[in-house]
């Protein structure tokens, strides 16, 4: 995390995006290619004292077209997934998730709907559920000339019920001078197999950086406090930190 408030300090005014490539690269439905590294450190999950989790995920974004159709597909996989606790620690890879979406545009509305699945890719039971899941994503955002606003929802299962969840995730920006823009993305969690529940509130800064050939990084730090918790292992408190780096494919429209 400190290395990323350093960068939005270090570096250089002339090199900030201007504010509309904020919106361009805050947009989870920008039809640009992306590689995303995001971390999340929960170093206090509830009820159970000296436990916690760390979890860096890579994220591989491909806009698209099929039968005529714009499509958007995401695929996250959890690098380098930690948990620790009295008892012991496990570190490896985590479950595998990827949607596709069909994408329609309305005035300056885009929606996104389509398929969800998760491979049990994780190397540890403490790292993810050892289940095949399915289910639907959606997303839908809408800029403004002050910021975006956005929202994710998503439904996924294992075949048994034994994995069961139900996630929202409300995204607000707001634009800044210079490159800088405020966020909050916290994630609304109902693990429904685990009977748990977490409903994050964050604030956090983010810039974006104008990079040649039409490429945008954007560098960003969330702390995230959950003002609604139940159950055992949800996180009481995280950082959500991380950056994207997104391209043109084929003179692509933003």
């Amino acid at each position: 995390m400190r290395w990323l408030l350093a960068a939005f300090l270090a570096l250089p005014a002339a090199a900030a995006a201007q504010d509309s490539d904020q919106n361009v690269s805050n947009d989870p439905l920008t039809p640009l290619g992306a590689v995303q590294v995001q971390n999340y450190v929960q170093p206090f999950l509830n009820g159970q004292t000296g436990t916690g989790a760390d979890q860096l995920n890579v994220r591989g974004v491909l806009p698209h077209e099929a039968f005529g159709l714009p499509q958007f597909a995401r695929i996250t996989l959890p690098v380098m997934a930690s948990a620790w606790g009295p008892n012991g620690s496990a570190t490896g890879i985590g479950d595998i998730t990827i949607f596709d979406l069909f994408v329609h545009t309305i005035d300056n509305v885009r929606v996104g709907v389509g398929p969800l699945a998760v491979a049990p890719a994780a190397s540890s039971p403490a790292l993810g559920d050892a289940k095949w899941q399915l289910g639907g994503q959606g997303i839908v955002s809408a800029r403004h000339h002050w910021g975006l606003t956005a929202g994710f929802i998503s439904y996924q299962q294992s075949f048994d019920r034994q994995a069961q969840t139900i996630q929202l995730q409300p995204l607000l920006f707001y634009n800044l001078a210079n490159g800088y823009y405020l966020r909050s993305s916290g994630i609304v969690s109902f693990d429904l197999a685990h009977r748990t529940t977490v409903v994050p509130v964050g604030i956090g800064l983010g810039r974006t950086l104008a990079l040649p050939h039409g490429r945008i990084l954007n560098l960003f730090v969330e702390p995230q406090y959950a003002a609604i918790r139940n159950g055992e292992g949800v996180p009481t408190f995280q950082v959500y930190a991380g950056f994207n780096v997104q391209f043109p494919l084929g003179g692509g429209s933003r």
